[in-house]
């Protein structure tokens, strides 16, 4: 599948006006995150990740994690603009009580959250876990006819996540 660089710059746009009008809205919330990764955004969401929407527990799906967990607008805006199931207004109730848009993804309240994030490097640490799980998995399910487990894990940290020891004892 060939990159559509037009629709995924428009999509990027999309995704960043979501997030500056979330955030306003309720006067609280990180920025930079969903502004400057954007257009990771969109290349995961638009093209990369293996994921299907209306399947969102789909067991061989790619699985993406936000470790950096106070960026969680980056992440509400592309299941949003992906189709899953986070409608506008559940955009603009971000961080209020009752939504399904808390200010850390919440595993279990939003669809197509893959895990609880919130101290940074953490997310590292999940990451890692599940790749492992996927590996061990695909060893013991797998046949020469039949690939059951080929899922991709891709995790987005920050700096701050890389300085944590969680992110240091997931990686060594």
């Amino acid at each position: 599948m060939s990159l559509n660089k037009e629709i995924l710059a428009n999509a990027a746009r999309q995704a960043r006006g979501l997030a500056i009008d979330a955030i306003h809205a309720c006067s609280s919330g990180h920025l930079g995150l969903p502004l400057g990764c954007a257009e990771i955004g969109a290349v995961l969401y638009g093209h990369a990740l293996r994921h299907n929407p209306a399947e969102p527990r789909w067991f061989n799906r790619d699985r993406f994690i936000l470790s950096g967990g106070h960026g969680s607008m980056f992440l509400y805006a592309w299941l949003h603009l992906s189709g899953y199931d986070v409608p506008m207004e559940q955009i603009k109730a971000f961080r209020q009580l009752g939504s399904i848009t808390p200010g850390h993804p919440e595993f279990g309240v939003t669809p197509g959250v893959e895990s609880t994030t919130g101290p940074l490097g953490q997310g590292i640490g999940n990451a890692v876990g599940m790749a492992l799980s996927g590996k061990m998995a695909a060893a013991v399910y797998n046949t020469p006819e039949h690939t059951i487990f080929d899922h991709h894990v891709v995790a987005l940290a920050g700096d701050g996540c890389i300085q944590e020891g969680v992110a240091a004892e997931a990686s060594a």
